[in-house]
């Protein structure tokens, strides 16, 4: 997963641990603007230093085992708040077409919050 955005500083964050103004993002669905599932928020893929938002790691069942995919956070999205569903203008095989998220990235740790936490100025 690394190699396709080229920087080492890259971390996961469960679902779990998102924030939005809905709530906490555990299990959000996210689905296309006909209201069919894509499948769910399984976490995100950040840069804490920069505190931008890389990938959504969706996933999705498959015959055998849980796939999730990198669906890249420069694609438009609508937030559901009511429903905690994230819509996409995409569908569900679109999914498909996008890498697969092999889960070797480090996690997000506390270390990472000190990072990314606004620093304050002296004056």
């Amino acid at each position: 997963m690394g190699s396709e955005t080229g920087s080492s500083a890259l971390c996961y964050l469960d679902a779990a641990h998102v924030e939005s103004p809905a709530g906490c993002l555990r299990d959000a669905e996210l689905q296309n603007h006909d209201a069919q599932v894509i499948g769910r928020l399984d976490g995100v893929v950040i840069d804490p230093a920069q505190r931008r938002l890389y990938y959504y790691v969706v996933s999705r069942p498959g015959w055998f085992r849980q796939h999730r995919y990198l669906l890249p956070a420069d694609r438009p999205a609508q937030m559901a708040p009511e429903a905690r569903t994230l819509r996409f203008d995409l569908t569900p095989e679109d999914l498909l077409g996008f890498a697969e998220f092999d889960g070797t990235l480090r996690h997000f740790s506390e270390d990472d919050s000190a990072v990314s936490a606004p620093q304050s100025t002296a004056a």
